[in-house]
Parts: C-alpha cells; structure tokens; sequence
C-alpha cells in the first residue's frame, strides 16, 4: 500500500474511533501531513485525547470565573477528591482566568493532567481513573457499536485500563483497539462483526473525506453520517447516498464549514516539553 493511502486509513480509523465521525477533507489532510512529519499515531492519538474537541461537555462562556470553576471541577472530579482540595482547584482556576486564562485552555489543561497522573498518587488517582474509564468506554462504543455484549465491552474496557496502569498510554490503546479490528478475521465469532462494521464505516468516511473531498462540517452532522452504518454491506450505499445529498445542500456547507477543526483544536495542546502548572498543586 503507497505510503499516503496508508497514512490517510490510519487517519480515517483513529477519528473513527475517537470521534465516531469522518474528518473531512481539511481534518484529514491536516492530520496526514503531521504522520508525514514523522509524528507516531500513538502520539497524535494522545494529542488528540487531551484536546478541547475530545473533551464531551461545553460550558456558557458568560459563566463567571467562580462559576465555571465550579463547575469544571465538578466534571472532573465529582466527590472524588476533598473538598479541601476541590477549593484548592477552584482557586487555582480563578487565579487563571484572572490571568487572562480561558475556558479552553483550562479545560485542557487539566484534562492532560488526568490522562497523565499516576494512579499511584493517593489525591488524585481515583479521579484519574473515572476520567479515563470514561474516555476507554467512549471509545469502545464506537468501535465495537452493538456486535458485542455490555458485558463483553467490560471485559474488554478492563483490558485497556489494565494497560493502561501499567504504563501504556490512552493514545496506545487506541491504536491497539484499531489494529485489533483491523488484523481480525471477519469469520472470528467474538470480533467478526466489529470487524466488519468497522471496516464498512472506515469505507464510507473514505467517500465522505477523500472520493467527494468533504468539507468540514459540525460533528453531531459527520456522526449522522454513520449512525446507520452497520456490519450488514447495504448500509454502505445508503450513507454514501446520505452524504451526495450533505454535498449539494451549499447552505448547510457554509454554516458549518468550521466547526470541526482538529487542526485549531491541537493548538491548544499542553506541550509534552512543558510541565502544566496544575501539577504542581499541592494537595493535602
């Protein structure tokens, strides 16, 4: 396989699996060129993990800085941390803003945090934990869709958070879950269907991203897109014909044409090079 149209599936299954959706032709090309510049998929996996887009809660900008506050740390963190410690954040957060910190770039701060902390630190881990099964089960709903059991989507979300314990890196797992339905036989009784239903939603972001080269569009249409996607081969031109009628509808094009940004969305990264100041908080 030509080295580009290895890249560009690598592209189309990780947004698959992380956002349940095709990345447009913009998301796509930006994406590739960062494989091309030698960037590991694990690593942008990674990246794209700790970035707003991945991030499923919005907050009212006109929030006050207590308010928000408030709020992020209640997402994060519920009941698993003291209260102590809550206001410890909260504060922390305020200060921020105060600063001339936004909303994004809190958010993202502390969602890096949590997809980096040990589970060794006695503060912390229990709300590390939340935040990445949370993450895991996401992923795995859109791998797996209905081809396997909630109980067997346990066994394997346990799986990765096993992993993921001993060292290994959301981003790796992500990977790992792909190449699973990749390399499996589609006639395997436990994987087959996942395989193909992959494989068929992987075909039909092709036709989206690249053979009608799809504009950027909002999520909640791209994952539309896919919803009837199944392992059954005839849903494939079914949403093929949905998106030559997304195509030709020029309003919904222009009203929509950047709200999908991965590229805007990794901006925002925390740099691996630079500690975030949320780790240095010192909880009692």
């Amino acid at each position: 396989m030509p080295l580009l149209i290895k890249q560009q599936t690598s592209i189309l299954q990780l947004i698959l699996a992380m956002f349940n959706a095709p990345p447009g032709a913009s998301n796509l090309n930006y994406l590739t060129v960062q494989l091309n510049k030698g960037q590991a998929l694990e690593s942008l996996a990674q990246s794209l993990a700790e970035s707003i887009l991945f991030f499923d809660k919005q907050y009212d900008t006109n929030l006050s800085p207590i308010d928000f506050s408030e709020a992020l740390t209640k997402d994060l963190f519920g009941n698993r941390l003291s209260d102590k410690n809550k206001a410890l954040i909260i504060d922390y957060m305020v200060n921020k803003i105060s600063s001339g910190s936004s909303q994004v770039e809190l958010i993202v701060e502390f969602i890096s945090v949590l997809s980096s902390v040990s589970i060794s630190d006695s503060h912390c881990c229990k709300a590390a934990l939340h935040y990445n099964r949370h993450n895991v089960t996401k992923i795995i709903d859109y791998l797996l869709g209905d081809t396997f059991t909630a109980e067997n989507k346990a066994v394997v979300i346990e799986f990765i958070l096993t992993q993921m314990k001993a060292g290994k890196t959301f981003g790796a797992m992500i990977v790992w879950g792909i190449r699973t339905l990749v390399n499996v036989d589609h006639d395997n009784p436990v994987w087959g269907n996942a395989a193909k239903l992959f494989n068929h939603r992987v075909e039909v972001a092709k036709y989206h991203s690249i053979d009608k080269n799809g504009i950027v569009t909002d999520l909640v249409t791209l994952q539309q897109i896919l919803s009837g996607v199944t392992a059954n081969s005839a849903t494939i031109m079914i949403a093929k014909a949905a998106i030559d009628t997304l195509q030709d509808n020029s309003c919904m094009q222009i009203q929509h044409m950047k709200a999908f940004r991965l590229d805007e969305a990794l901006k925002n990264e925390k740099q691996d090079s630079v500690l975030s100041s949320a780790q240095e908080l010192k909880f009692a």
